[in-house]
């Protein structure tokens, strides 16, 4: 067949199939009203897939939309332009107590209270008539009420949604009411930490203060401007500042530190008593971010605590005074009367001789003890020849008087200038050796004191039956109180603790600028 000119026909089959490739000019008719009626039959077969496609690309779009509609933790509302509710996702019937069939149809106003029902119709008409918005494309806080009557705090943003035909209005709601009481606990606790007496201080692991109370301006004289962002150092004397890493090394583990006392610098240079108490601040994973701390002024405390201590120790002396020269002159006299007596009795009789020897000897030995005690408690080796020396003679004077092994070691390097201190710590050895006698029924007693550049530490270790299994070695009735206070008096610390070998050791360990 000879090839025909191709018209209207080859124009349409090359408008519709032009990707075949095909030379349709070369066609007779019949061959190309065939081609076309094929290019038709797969223009048709590709237009219903491309529309099934769609279908599925919306039905799909669509379950998306339902997904996040049902699975949304905001409750999200359609209204109509009447306010009338088309839609509710299972988040906003939990937060109003309502299932979707008695909200769908209702006016919106139903989740509002009464005050406010008959406002919201007129800011949708207003909104639909002049474009101002008042609630439309603004989010705010406003009350709901719940199908139960009850009301709560809510947060409402309302977007507009136009459609080819109409107008629809969606509202995002999320009950705020948790958040709201957490913002209240929150501004309680910040006054009460605001209004608190105490320096209550907030810093990072790395000591810089960030948060300071008014407490804290009180105590230390700093103001909150000029302490935020230092580093807590500021605050510690030079002799201290080795605390202040351990603390914090501490914290970083998670441990607290329960009122630990301490010398603090404040603005105008004073030194004060402190009692801090230092506890881990922790994020909500549980990880420790930073350190809160509690300081309190306890230097009226320390100062009466001090005069309470000086009345005692000078009670102390003066009785070790009266015993020496009052107590012990009176056993001296009847010991001399009782050696009379006995030349007296000799040429008469045997018996009453030895007898009133006997008594001689008694009384002597009471005046030994007698003497023993005085010293103890008017140590004037302790005034005279220094710390190491008193303490060499309280452990022979143990030895004579209460028959135990009593030894002390000392580095001869130690050398202890102030008298105060080594009072505090005389009296401490003294109170560890007798509960170690009294209480630990020991045998055997080693005090030593040792030192090192600016620290001395004095130890009294013992072979007694130690602390029962149930008590810890820290408790104690007020012996232990007492020598807790006494480091700390010296600004040292006390740490008492089983021997591995039975018993206990008694450890003090203090600054000594001196050394």
């Amino acid at each position: 067949m000879p090839a025909i000119e191709v018209g209207s026909e080859a124009g349409l089959a090359d408008s519709l199939c032009i990707r075949e490739m095909k030379d349709y000019r070369k066609m007779s008719r019949t061959e190309l009203l065939a081609a076309i009626e094929e290019l038709k039959s797969k223009h048709a077969r590709r237009a219903k897939q491309q529309k099934r496609q769609v279908a599925v690309a919306l039905s799909e779009r669509e379950e998306r939309l339902r997904a996040i509609l049902n699975t949304a933790v905001e409750g999200i509302i359609t209204i109509d332009h009447r306010g009338l509710i088309e839609s509710a996702n299972p988040a906003a019937q939990n937060i109003f107590g309502y299932r979707a069939a008695e909200l769908v149809g209702q006016n919106v106003n139903l989740l509002m209270p009464p005050a406010q029902r008959a406002a919201h119709d007129g800011h949708i008409a207003n909104y639909l008539r002049t474009g101002r918005a008042h609630i439309i494309g603004i989010g705010r806080e406003v009350s709901g009420q719940r199908k139960d009557g009850s009301l709560f705090p809510m947060d409402l943003a309302v977007s507009e949604v136009k459609l080819r035909d109409r107008t629809l209005f969606t509202g995002f709601v999320r009950d705020i009411s948790a958040r709201q009481e957490s913002e209240k606990m929150l501004r309680h606790y910040a006054a009460l930490v605001e209004s608190s007496d105490d320096a209550i201080v907030g810093k990072t692991l790395e000591g810089y203060v960030t948060s300071w109370n008014r407490g804290a301006e009180n105590i230390f004289g700093y103001a909150r401007s000029e302490m935020v962002g230092k580093h807590i150092s500021v605050l510690i004397p030079d002799d201290r500042k080795g605390e202040e890493p351990a603390i914090l090394e501490k914290i970083r583990r998670g441990e607290s530190v329960d009122h630990h006392e301490t010398v603090r610098r404040c603005k105008d240079g004073r030194l004060i008593d402190v009692s801090v108490t230092i506890s881990p601040i922790r994020d909500a994973e549980g990880a420790v971010v930073g350190a809160s701390k509690l300081a309190r002024d306890i230097t009226e405390r320390k100062q009466l605590e001090r005069q309470i201590l000086e009345v005692s120790d000078r009670e102390q002396r003066r009785i070790g005074h009266d015993l020496h020269d009052g107590l012990c002159q009176h056993l001296a006299g009847i010991e001399m009367l009782s050696q009379v007596l006995e030349n007296k009795l000799a040429p008469k009789s045997k018996d009453g001789a030895a007898r009133a020897s006997n008594i001689a000897r008694l009384v002597r030995d009471a005046i030994v003890q007698t003497r023993s005690l005085a010293r103890g408690l008017s140590p004037v080796t302790l005034e005279s020849e220094g710390l190491a020396s008193a303490l060499h003679e309280h452990a022979m004077n143990q030895e004579k008087i209460f028959g135990v092994h009593c030894r002390f070691d000392y580095d001869s390097q130690v050398t202890l200038s102030n008298h105060a201190m080594a009072t505090h710590l005389f009296r401490l050895a003294q109170e560890a050796v007798s509960n170690a006698i009294k209480h630990g029924r020991a045998t055997e007693i080693t005090i030593y004191l040792k030192a090192d550049p600016g620290w001395i530490y004095l130890g009294i270790s013992d072979n007694g039956t130690g602390f029962a299994p149930e008590k810890t070695p820290q408790s104690g009735g007020m012996g232990v109180g007492i020598m807790k206070f006494r480091a700390s008096m010296i600004g040292g610390t006390l740490t008492i603790k089983r021997n591995a070998q039975g018993g206990v050791l008694v450890m003090c360990s203090a600054p000594n600028p001196a050394i």
